[in-house]
């Protein structure tokens, strides 16, 4: 299954919890030491992944339109104007929706980069449509994860997916890491 799979039931908001196994490849790419906000976390997952993986990231901000999980606050991406003890975002946004020019995933991107830095859970083909033009410029990593188990059944899902960091201040080209 994939979380666009035709026929597959869409989840209000595209919420689908993140799995551990699409965490795991993230964590040697991450600072040694780093404030992070979650502006998407549904349920808390992919926090409670990051705490169990990654002891030296400590979470400062957890939000969601419609918060899943305890201690997640409703707000808005949009509505987040400035977020000083955030050093990074780390996010499984709402994935691209059909006819949607990257939408709401683009959207989210291009707010949140304006605040800190952003690692992002995405399909890996993001990277392979005209939309990712737009923010070409601002990708400075690509972590390759391979395909993921969204049901928790062990079924890898139909999607190839990655982590992209996406910085403002970006001014080198893309670099596309090695899977572990």
């Amino acid at each position: 299954m994939s979380k666009r799979t035709p026929g597959l039931p869409q989840r209000p908001r595209g919420f689908w919890p993140t799995p551990r196994e699409a965490v795991v490849p993230l964590i040697p790419h991450l600072p040694p030491r780093a404030r992070y906000g979650e502006p998407c976390a549904g349920d808390g997952a992919l926090i409670g992944h990051l705490r169990d993986l990654w002891p030296a990231g400590r979470c400062v901000w957890a939000s969601d339109l419609e918060p899943q999980g305890p201690g997640i606050e409703t707000m808005a991406v949009a509505d987040i104007e400035a977020a000083d003890d955030v050093d990074l975002w780390i996010t499984n946004v709402p994935w691209p929706v059909t006819g949607g020019k990257g939408d709401p995933a683009l959207s989210i991107i291009k707010h949140l980069i304006g605040i800190a830095p952003a690692w992002v859970l995405l399909p890996w083909d993001f990277a392979a449509n005209g939309y990712f033009g737009r923010l070409i410029d601002q990708c400075s990593d690509i972590v390759p994860i391979g395909r993921v188990s969204w049901l928790g059944n062990g079924t890898p899902g139909k999607d190839n997916c990655c982590w992209m960091r996406f910085d403002a201040q970006n001014r080198f080209p893309a670099v596309v890491r090695a899977r572990a």
